[in-house]
């Protein structure tokens, strides 16, 4: 498998690349607001109730 990837064509490597990217930044756009949106809240209350 190793050399199968070693041997693969630049223009392969790209795609793959391409792909990668395209699948990575939808999930990204809504998997990181969300996770934000759940975190933030709980940590202004543990701020606040430490003060």
């Amino acid at each position: 498998m190793k050399a199968y990837l070693d041997n693969l064509p630049t223009n392969r490597w790209a795609l793959a690349a391409v792909t990668l990217i395209l699948i990575a930044y939808p999930v990204a756009r809504m998997v990181v607001p969300a996770v934000l949106h759940a975190v933030v809240p709980q940590v202004v209350r543990t701020v606040l109730q430490l003060i």
